[in-house]
């Protein structure tokens, strides 16, 4: 298959993958009358539709812990719940009023508070259960019996049912507290410090790496050492994340969750053992419905100003370069397609800075364009035939714009890293135009220049007389 049609086939099926997203709504979700009637299928964030405001007290009474001891620790772990459930454009702050600690929590598109908290959650109780039976339920079972018993001061029941996470008509029979050595223990979130997901690069698949304090790493040794060939669930909130097989006594204080197919299940299952490691309780102290940050008016003049500039360009880019300017326009509008169709594809949030995102990279996208077309005049004026010379000049400019647009994703993913809420949603949406640019740069706009090179008018690139240009055969 010639090298073209490849690319038009390409071409086409990305076109269509970021189209049908776009052209389906989800008439269920509550609908901006503004932006989001043009963009239905396009979640917006909390400066633009608006969304949810909880906040929190700490309940630290009963305990040996202070509000300044636990509060970072609480936002580090709402932040992680929130991240994990495609929320990064929430905002988890600390406020101080009257001499109290409290947490605020803002959730974009959520006008029902109710639905907000179970976002939140309670405490996220976590904690290392042996699964004692398992059954198929459409109801939660009831225990037959249950026997209680004392751990650190408090009587709880040993034995619970609780559901899977991913599949809710499978119920574990679970006892919760280890009955080995001299005292029954129990291991919960407090004895995890860190959960990453990463490759298996010796089995294949992908594994939860884990590591414990040094008192997890005890009791987690003396439980794993009892449960040999025996299944292991870590349960959050009364749900099952995983249940894996204890295959061996596990020492050292770091263990690996193993047989995992995907990268999407380890990374989840890393995220939520890691943020249920909540050292207190929350106590709501309020809730309310919040309305756009900054307006209808001002996002509809911001989002009026950027289309206005984007349309000047356009503008500007024809009239400098003519039929290659008009290419570079379709070039430039497929990108922001493919920016838009992703976001709605992925459900991802954008916010006032994510717009600011999507002109950076139609900027980029213009720059890429220009030394393209600048290039293929050079090769004119050189006397090369039109077809030759548009293809010496995507031949040329290929690594000044793959390595312009690499340095700047590798600031991006940078910045994701080491940062939240919008900013991330900033970083996500430049990294997806500049990977677009790249693509809409160096495929479509050759894809299209070297189908219609006979509409380039060779004159427009000459002052005076016009040097005879033989088209190739």
């Amino acid at each position: 298959m010639k090298p073209k049609t490849l690319r038009l086939i390409f071409t086409l099926v990305i076109l269509i993958v970021a189209v049908i997203p776009l052209i389906f709504s989800d008439r269920s979700e509550p609908k901006y009358m503004g932006l989001q009637k043009v963009l239905p299928n396009v979640k917006l964030g909390l400066d633009i539709q608006g969304g949810s405001l909880l906040e929190y007290s700490l309940k630290v009474e009963g305990t040996n812990l202070k509000p300044q001891e636990v509060i970072d620790n609480v936002v580090y772990v709402l932040r992680k719940r929130l991240d994990a459930a495609g929320y990064n454009e929430a905002t988890v702050a600390k406020v101080v009023s009257g001499g109290e600690i409290r947490v605020r929590v803002e959730i974009p598109g959520i006008l029902d508070t109710t639905q907000a908290e179970k976002l939140v959650g309670s405490r996220g109780k976590l904690y290392f259960a042996e699964v004692v039976d398992t059954t198929v339920s459409d109801i939660k079972p009831e225990l037959s019996r249950n026997r209680f018993i004392t751990v650190n001061g408090q009587e709880v029941g040993i034995y619970e049912y609780v559901q899977d996470m991913n599949d809710k008509l499978s119920w574990y029979r679970v006892k919760k507290v280890f009955e080995f050595g001299k005292e029954p223990f129990e291991v919960n979130g407090s004895d995890i410090i860190d959960a990453r997901a990463s490759i298996n690069t010796q089995k294949g698949g992908f594994l939860v790496n884990l590591r414990f304090s040094s008192e997890g790493a005890k009791k987690f040794e003396l439980a794993t050492g009892n449960l040999v060939n025996k299944r292991l669930a870590i349960v959050l909130d009364d749900k099952v994340i995983i249940a894996p097989n204890v295959n061996s006594r596990i020492s050292g204080g770091e263990a690996v969750i193993e047989n995992i197919q995907t990268i999407e299940e380890a990374q989840n299952s890393a995220a939520l053992i890691k943020s249920g490691n909540m050292p207190v309780d929350l106590v709501k102290f309020q809730e309310n419905t919040l309305g756009p940050t900054l307006g209808k008016d001002i996002v509809e003049t911001v989002v009026f100003a950027g289309l206005l500039g984007c349309g000047i360009v356009l503008v500007i880019i024809v009239l400098l370069y003519g039929w290659t300017g008009i290419v570079a326009d379709i070039a430039l509008i497929y990108n922001i397609v493919l920016i838009i169709g992703y976001m709605a594809l992925t459900k991802s949030i954008l916010t006032l800075p994510g717009i600011a995102g999507v002109i950076l990279a139609f900027g980029t996208g213009i720059d890429g364009n220009v030394i393209i077309n600048e290039r293929i005049k050079e090769e004119l004026r050189l006397g090369r035939p039109v077809l030759t010379a548009v293809g010496k000049a995507f031949d040329v400019s290929f690594w000044a714009i793959f390595d312009s647009n690499l340095t700047s994703i590798i600031s991006c993913i940078v910045l994701y890293y080491f940062s939240t809420g919008t900013i991330r949603g900033f970083a996500i949406t430049t990294i997806i135009g500049l990977i677009g640019s790249m693509f809409t740069n160096l495929v479509v706009s050759r894809l299209m220049l070297e189908s219609s090179y006979k509409l380039i008018n060779v004159k427009k690139y000459y002052k005076g007389n016009v040097p005879e240009v033989k088209e190739a055969k």
